[in-house]
């Protein structure tokens, strides 16, 4: 796992090992990249935000008012406000005050702060971003309530708040997780028509892999950027292309090297990998032939030379001998025996006989 996240981050020419991992090896360095994110931007701030607020009772008891909702009505004595650079929270629950969304100062609140809440006898107005949208409003009626919650009640409730913050953990490391992969699927399409016009040819599932080890380092980036506090979705489109410069980079390396490979350059690192395919055609090496083979070669050519000489008196001799038992015939013989005769002396001498061909020495 580590050796992987430190090839992924300095070592281009890894990628090409790192595209044969096996898919479960995959999905669990995956997993381990989401485990950077979940724990930069949801653990460690609620820990902090826990260590700093002494637990969700005493958060609670600090910042939640004296309240009872009684026959469908809320009361706040002496009301609530609380106002800093990005919030704005007012409660006023006199029989006189009554929240009006159209009203000028509410509107403009609702575009320069990102948390607003607002809240009268009879309802809570809630709004948890900076779009100013009235759809974006939330509206909590207290008549939908039962008589008799107070502080008290709420506070009762502090223990299951724990165990709900172990579930959304759970689902926030699940979304991440869920996200990641869609986002790979993406990101891998993207690259596959990069790795064409770089002229790297491999199938989509070492892409979808090569994708995700190249998003190691955006992936660092962003989980330090949420740990320092800077954490906003702006993030995700440098992240993007700074995931593709890391595939052309390292497509770049994995053909160079089957380049190297191509014109014979032993310095190029040498890979069993049959995945990638550059345009050149690698060509087959040559087979190298030992001593033994090449001595057993030229003793064989010697052996056929000296049958071939041997064939070749021997049918010089057989010659010579029918032609003198031409000159000792009785001029009565045939004429069909004086033709073979002549035949048999005329025969040129053949310089392709060889053992097979039944002569004996």
């Amino acid at each position: 796992m580590f050796k992987d996240f430190r090839s992924a981050l300095f070592r281009l020419k890894d990628y090409r090992q790192l595209m044969r991992r096996r898919t479960g090896r995959f999905f669990a360095y995956c997993a381990f990249l989401c485990l950077l994110t979940w724990l930069t931007g949801f653990v460690l701030p609620l820990g902090m935000f826990w260590q700093r607020q002494g637990g969700v009772r005493h958060f609670f008891e600090a910042n939640i008012p004296e309240f009872t909702i009684q026959s469908g009505k809320l009361s706040v004595p002496g009301g609530y406000h609380r106002e800093g650079a990005d919030y704005y929270v007012d409660i006023n629950t006199d029989a006189s005050h009554k929240i009006d969304l159209n009203a000028q100062e509410t509107r403009t609140l609702m575009a320069l702060k990102s948390v607003v809440l607002l809240g009268d006898a009879d309802q809570l107005v809630m709004k948890n971003d900076s779009s100013g949208i009235a759809a974006d409003l939330r509206t909590i009626r207290f008549q939908d309530f039962q008589d008799g919650i107070s502080k008290e009640t709420l506070l009762s409730l502090t223990g299951y708040v724990k165990w709900g913050l172990v579930i959304a953990g759970v689902i926030v490391y699940a979304g991440l997780l869920i996200g990641f992969f869609l986002l790979n699927l993406v990101e891998a399409v993207l690259a596959a028509l990069l790795l064409r016009f770089v002229g790297v040819y491999t199938d989509f599932g070492s892409t979808y892999r090569l994708t995700g080890y190249a998003r190691t380092m955006s992936t660092l980036i962003v989980a330090l950027l949420a740990l320092l506090g800077f954490d906003t979705d702006l993030t995700m489109y440098p992240a993007v292309v700074l995931d593709l410069f890391i595939v052309a980079r390292a497509a770049q390396c994995m053909r160079a090297a089957g380049n190297a490979r191509n014109t014979g350059d032993n310095r190029a690192p040498h890979t069993d990998d049959t995945s990638i395919r550059a345009l050149t055609s690698e060509p087959a090496p040559e087979e190298k032939r030992s001593g033994e083979d090449e001595a057993a070669d030229s003793a064989e050519r010697e052996i056929e030379v000296q049958t071939e000489t041997e064939a070749q008196t021997a049918t010089e001799a057989e010659t010579e001998a029918n032609d003198s038992g031409d000159k000792d015939t009785a001029p009565d013989e045939s004429a069909g025996e004086e033709k073979a005769a002549d035949h048999t002396a005329e025969t040129p001498p053949r310089d392709d006989i060889t053992p097979s061909d039944g002569w004996s020495f």
